[in-house]
């Protein structure tokens, strides 16, 4: 059995990122209502205002816990937190999933035609 890194335990035992998930799931939902598929979010088609909000939310929030963990734990490397991240956050793209890619997206946003 593998031995859990204390600043993991941590996170999970004080449920610090229940804040970060919430913000994600927030972005995901308007990822979906965009219509947006997974490859969209490499290069986004366009920057609806809440996203970018959303975005920033959650960018600060992010750096707000590595900080912490930094303060409290002898974690130095950001990246590895990032992928414990990307591994946490799998479960809500499954939950809230996008479209497949298969369908044309129709880029005009000329919502009043």
């Amino acid at each position: 059995m593998k031995l859990q890194s204390g600043w993991k335990k941590y996170l999970e035992v004080i449920d610090e990122l229940k804040e970060l998930e919430s913000i994600y799931r927030e972005l995901r939902h308007a990822f979906r209502r965009e219509g947006w598929t997974e490859k969209d979010l490499e290069k986004p088609p366009y920057y609806p205002t809440d996203i970018m909000r959303n975005f920033q939310r959650y960018s600060d929030e992010q750096t707000r816990v590595f900080h912490l963990l930094k303060d409290y734990f002898d974690i130095k490397d950001f990246n590895e937190y990032a992928d414990y991240l990307k591994e946490r956050l799998r479960i809500i793209d499954l939950e809230i999933p996008l479209k497949d890619g298969d369908t044309k997206r129709n880029n005009s946003r000329d919502e009043d035609n």
